[in-house]
């Protein structure tokens, strides 16, 4: 959960508040009791509930800037906090009742069947925190509806981002372009280099079974992410020749038990083969290196004047789905020679990857 629902737990406050003043004084006015009495008593009930509501969303808040909702510290300063002040609240309110005349209105007849008054502020309290105690569930239940609404958006939302993610990198595969340019090449390299030609059929046909295959995943291996990527850059390097120089410098170990969101890696090359410029004389270096947690992709700029038509909604729908899956946004860096893109690699395939 991203944030608390502030303003639904004030309402939801103002809400109960008021209703349970209402449900007394209609009980009040069942027993006789004059309006003033049953007023008196609502208004009272209203305000102390009202209060505690409110103290406990304003816990909830400062609480919130320092852990998270759902972390151990959280519940156990938030219940700490919640009724040590509901105690308190409850104890004040009791002198103010006894030593004005709202003690007419508020305390309850039966009361006075207890013949030790010494117990009636431990009475009073008790009734607190009952009301602490429900105003506590109120709040769980009200964050929690959010809680799961919140996910079940994040998951709308990320599922809509990675269908987009597929779709435009099937796009790409069926393209006129790339089929013409993955056949082109296919043609070229038969005719010259025969034995070449099969490892370009090889790599173009587990490109594109990995792509339809691995399509409706939202998470894929690390190793199976660099496979994908290294079966494009190949197919890139038979067609571009010296033009097209990379390299990929990835810890073995993290290969089994790493992930990435599926095809995050590849539209970032794909990105930079299509802006720049490749030349015998002035290749393009592409460079994917692990650096701890983050997997950085790296190339020298040679800008093209003219680059193919894009809807530049690649490294935007990255982004969009690392903030969804992480909270983090990937890292973009362009110093005017290099362009680097750095991504957070995953440590587990589960549902949530905040830590």
């Amino acid at each position: 959960m991203k944030r608390l629902p502030v303003k639904s737990l004030v309402r939801v406050s103002l809400i109960a508040a008021l209703s349970i003043a209402i449900l007394v004084g209609l009980t009040s006015s069942a027993k006789e009791y004059s309006l003033t009495t049953v007023l008196v008593k609502s208004t009272v009930i209203f305000v102390a509930i009202l209060f505690l509501s409110l103290y406990n969303v304003g816990v909830q808040v400062w609480l919130s800037r320092r852990w998270s909702y759902f972390s151990r510290q959280f519940r156990f300063y938030r219940f700490m906090a919640s009724f040590s002040g509901a105690l308190l609240f409850n104890f004040l309110m009791f002198r103010t009742v006894i030593s004005t005349n709202l003690h007419t209105f508020v305390i309850p007849d039966w009361y006075e069947q207890v013949r030790n008054r010494d117990i009636w502020p431990l009475l009073f309290m008790l009734h607190g925190t009952v009301f602490n105690a429900f105003v506590l569930m109120v709040h769980n239940y009200i964050t929690m509806v959010h809680a799961k609404n919140d996910a079940e958006l994040e998951n709308a939302r990320l599922k809509f981002a990675n269908t987009e993610a597929i779709n435009q990198l099937l796009r790409q595969q069926i393209h006129p372009h790339f089929l013409f340019n993955a056949l082109n090449t296919l043609k070229s390299l038969i005719r010259r280099h025969p034995d070449k030609a099969e490892e370009y059929l090889i790599h173009l046909s587990d490109f594109l079974r990995a792509s339809i295959s691995k399509g409706h995943k939202n998470i894929i291996s690390l190793k199976d992410e660099i496979k994908l990527s290294v079966d494009y850059l190949e197919m890139q390097k038979m067609r571009a020749g010296e033009a097209l120089k990379f390299s990929i410098d990835i810890d073995q170990q993290a290969l089994g038990n790493r992930w990435l969101p599926a095809f995050s890696l590849q539209p970032l090359l794909e990105n930079a083969i299509k802006h720049n410029v490749l030349t015998s004389e002035d290749p393009l270096y592409l460079d994917v290196i692990q650096e701890g947690d983050y997997l950085k992709v790296m190339n020298n700029l040679q800008v093209k004047h003219q680059t193919e038509a894009s809807t530049g909604s690649g490294l935007m729908n990255l982004s969009e789905r690392y903030k969804m899956l992480t909270g983090e946004d990937i890292l973009i860096e362009d110093d005017g020679r290099t362009f680097t893109v750095k991504i957070k690699i995953l440590q587990h395939a589960g549902s949530d990857y905040r830590g």
